[in-house]
């Protein structure tokens, strides 16, 4: 992987982020054979409340409402988010975040003011231990009050829709973008260089993929400055692939 720019998101913002916009989020209590039971392990929905807990939405019929209703105490539970990649690639999942803590229901909250237009029980999380792995890389026992005080990143919600525009709209300036990244690099993936494909977009900046014949490699590119919301992007990504159509 090539070296990564000064700007990165903080571990906390990246742990906020992925809490609240992963592509799939299982919640798992300690001595419940969830595993075990027919079918996908249930998904959940997740929003963080000022407080640091995690509002967790589970269905009224899944065997974790049944579980927490019967419980005499708060369980022992964990959180597994993981982040997929909205564009297909090799190696697609990009991130994963475990959050264990102690699980307690929520009785007399109302699920709508979280999440609107679902339906659902409402759980609650005290998370005492938090574990990141993504692109940026592995962070361990994340402090829950800084990723509480984090903001998740701003374009997170526009990510997967303006990759798969990219990928689909702008192979060629992709590609351009690729070969001079590479260019005058000897570790570039081996052989010819054939695809590349955006793989993450934050506030900060684009992040791609090169395939090659038999290797890949991830090239992040900065925009000139973060951006603060979504419509700041398209004058973002013309600053960025401009060097690409003049040449590098």
């Amino acid at each position: 992987m090539l070296p990564q720019p000064a700007r990165r998101p903080s571990p906390a913002e990246r742990a906020r982020t992925l809490l609240e916009f992963a592509s799939s989020t299982v919640l798992d209590v300690r001595g419940a054979d969830l595993a075990a039971r027919p079918g996908l392990p249930p998904q959940v929905a997740c929003a963080l409340r000022p407080d640091g807990s995690v509002a967790v939405l589970v269905g009224r019929e899944s065997a974790l409402h049944r579980i927490t209703a019967l419980a005499r105490g708060p369980l022992t539970a964990e959180l597994d988010c993981v982040d997929v990649a909205p564009v297909a690639v090799p190696h697609r999942v990009r991130g994963r975040l475990a959050v264990q803590g102690l699980l307690t229901r929520s009785p007399g909250e109302s699920a709508t003011a979280l999440f609107p237009h679902r339906d659902g029980v409402l759980l609650r999380l005290a998370p005492d231990h938090l574990a990141l792995d993504d692109l940026w890389g592995s962070e361990c026992c994340l402090d829950p009050d800084a990723v509480t005080a984090a903001a998740p990143d701003p374009v997170a919600a526009e990510e997967a829709g303006l990759l798969q525009h990219l990928a689909a709209a702008h192979a060629d300036q992709l590609l351009l973008l690729g070969t001079g990244a590479l260019a005058g690099r000897p570790d570039g993936p081996p052989g010819r260089l054939h695809d590349v494909r955006p793989v993450a977009l934050d506030r900060h900046g684009l992040r791609i993929r090169l395939l090659g014949d038999r290797g890949t490699l991830d090239a992040r590119f900065d925009f000139h400055r973060p951006v603060t919301r979504p419509d700041d992007l398209p004058e973002a990504m013309h600053r960025l692939f401009a060097p690409a159509r003049t040449g590098f």
